[in-house]
């Protein structure tokens, strides 16, 4: 019989009871809180929180004996944590899987005298593994109503005594202190539970980091003392988490981070601070003297570029990262802490991100260089939707026969706005941004689609080449993306040919060799562009199975003028013979130059002496009609 069930719940304490699951809720992030009340046969939603993705109402009531998550915790008289019902054999049937709670954690609620009154619990629609924090904070509320459930009970017992006459007023008075002590009791419970809310607004769960509304506070009261004279702010970032954590998963990329907070905190001290900025990036204050404060910082951001130019081990894993720096100074670039952070994070903006572990200093020049970007790439997403974007032609010749054999693409994009906008410029924005994968796809797609209808056209097979920027190289879906795009439209593997620098091959050779292997594998051809301007230009071909290799244009530029030049070319062109290799000579700008590399073996030539970048109809009209005769 549960005797203490029937002592009515005043409504200013049900009102109490309403805030204490709706800020379970809200602080937990799930759908559902709830305090459940026991009956003889059944169990009652009493409270529940205000919100309307929860599928449980104040008064709903199930029945006991088929297996409920709060009639074991009731039961058990212990906390009951199920972190997934759908993995957990014992609660994989479990009633509230009907209405989609996947995850449960409830505590038992008492009376004074040991009589169950119910539970309290939060249930989420996902997987769940609820914090040691929310774990504390279920523990304070669980408090808090048993304190008041003790003073209903007390109070019952008051008005029990005083109807039958068998309570003194000095026992009364003792009750009534007890009274006062059970709400000191629930007042300070939830001065806790406000405690805890107040740190998780402050600091970062994951690092314990400050969070970085907590710096204004530190940079104002650091200017404030006079024999401070600059301050560094400093954004440090993580430039490649997101794809350590899209390869590793959320805890590896954690553990990332917490190693990255402790390599920090190593070049610290009690003047400098240390907080987070963003899921990737941290904020550092530096106080320093005046005096030759730039060369300090710089010798402190290049300790740093040299500290995370090791790989790191989480879990056994050896990870590169790379990172990136923004440096603004307190007074030179701004009086206020908000402007200054500002300016740093223009000035990590500015950085190379694709270089490992680099820095820069915020220069008056960011900023509109930073907006003009803003505005290029806000303008450059929707280019493809408003057919900005084309593709250009530009012939190869054979230097044997004379005649086209096939064209590099080239893109190109006019803007209303912006006008014709260089591809120097906005391929740069695009990588950086991510759009580069949907444009490069745009620009397989138009191209073999072209070169398809020009096969059936013209009857003639040439090849098309085209660029792969390092953003693509990476892409898991290239490959595949590639041979359909190639089956759609009925073209051999051999009649395209894909360009790469040495960007695209330096930051994961065994990655990039795995992309290219694949690729060759299927006929495409692979071409090394830029030859000769690299570090490794030579290793590469070696290591990877190019097809051919492009002269850079600044040696063909300097042929008539430069014996040194004329030198390395023929050296280029022998050894390019030797292994077998296709050679094309770019930038081809007259006689004398297309002269010279075809008589030293070159295989191609490219350039405007024999032919500019044209659109598709243009490059037809000039070079694909049956009856074409050489150029020369």
């Amino acid at each position: 019989m549960l005797k203490n069930n029937t002592i009515a719940i005043p409504a200013e304490m049900l009102t109490s009871w309403q805030t204490t699951v709706d800020l379970i809720a809200k602080v937990a992030k799930v759908p559902a809180s709830l305090i459940m009340k026991l009956h003889t046969h059944e169990l009652e939603v009493f409270v529940a929180n205000n919100n309307t993705n929860s599928p449980f109402a104040a008064g709903m009531k199930d029945s006991l004996g088929h297996g409920l998550y709060c009639e074991s915790v009731i039961v058990q008289q212990t906390k009951l944590h199920v972190e997934n019902a759908l993995e957990d054999p014992k609660w994989c049937t479990n009633p509230a899987l009907a209405v989609g709670m996947m995850s449960y954690y409830g505590l038992p609620l008492n009376w004074p005298d040991g009589e169950p009154f119910g539970t309290i619990c939060m249930l989420d629609i996902k997987a769940n593994s609820y914090s040691g924090d929310l774990m504390m904070l279920m523990e304070c509320f669980r408090r808090c109503i048993e304190g008041n459930l003790e003073m209903l009970a007390q109070k019952e017992k008051l008005a029990q005594a005083n109807l039958h006459l068998e309570t003194s007023i000095a026992q009364r008075t003792f009750e009534l202190e007890k009274l006062n002590s059970d709400l000191m009791q629930e007042i300070d419970s939830r001065i806790a539970a406000e405690k805890l809310l107040d740190i998780q607004q402050r600091f970062d769960s994951v690092t314990g980091l400050p969070k970085f509304n907590q710096l204004e506070k530190v940079f104002n009261k650091l200017i404030a003392k006079n024999e401070l004279t600059s301050i560094s702010i400093i954004h440090f970032s993580i430039t490649n988490l997101k794809r350590i954590q899209d390869g590793f998963g959320y805890d590896i990329s954690d553990k990332v981070r917490n190693t990255v907070v402790q390599k920090l905190q190593l070049f610290t001290n009690n003047s400098t601070y240390l907080a987070i900025f963003s899921e990737t990036t941290f904020c550092i204050i530096i106080p320093t003297k005046k005096q030759q404060y730039a060369n300090k910082m710089a010798v402190f951001c290049s300790r740093l570029c040299q500290q995370f130019s090791q790989d790191i081990y989480v879990d056994e894993l050896s990870l590169s990262i790379t990172t990136a720096m923004g440096v603004a100074f307190y007074p030179n670039d701004g009086s206020g802490f908000m402007d200054l952070s500002r300016k740093s994070s223009a000035a990590l903006s500015n950085c190379e991100m694709g270089n490992n572990n680099s820095y820069k200093f915020f220069n008056p020049k960011m900023e509109s260089e930073l907006s003009s970007r803003i505005k290029m790439e806000s303008l450059l997403r929707a280019a493809l939707q408003r057919d900005e974007l084309s593709l250009h032609y530009q012939p190869f010749v054979n230097t044997q026969s004379q005649s086209v054999v096939g064209a590099e693409v080239l893109i190109r994009w006019h803007n209303p706005i912006l006008g014709q906008v260089s591809p120097v410029d906005f391929i740069e924005i695009a990588e950086h941004s991510g759009q580069i994968i949907e444009i490069g796809y745009f620009v397989l797609r138009s191209a073999l689609k072209q070169l398809a209808y020009w096969r059936e056209i013209y009857n003639q097979d040439f090849y098309l080449a085209i660029n792969l920027s390092p953003v693509q190289l990476k892409d898991s879906y290239l490959v595949d993306k590639i041979v359909n795009l190639l089956e759609l439209y009925k073209i051999p593997g051999h009649l395209l040919e894909i360009e790469l620098t040495e960007n695209a091959l330096i930051h994961d050779a065994a990655y990039a060799q795995e992309v290219l292997s694949k690729l060759h594998r299927k006929g495409i051809r692979l071409s090394l562009d830029d030859f000769g301007t690299g570090y490794s230009s030579l290793s590469y071909l070696q290591y990877y199975p190019f097809n051919s290799i492009k002269i850079d244009r600044s040696f063909i530029h300097n042929l008539e003028t430069s014996e040194q030049s004329r030198q390395l070319v023929n050296t280029i062109i022998a050894m390019a013979n030797n292994l077998q290799l296709s050679l094309v000579a770019e930038g081809v700008e007259n006689q004398f130059q297309a002269d010279f590399v075809a008589k030293q073996g070159a295989n191609i030539w490219q350039g405007y002496y024999l032919g500019k970048p044209v659109d598709a109809n243009a490059f037809a009209q000039q070079y694909l009609i049956p009856s074409m005769t050489p150029l020369f």
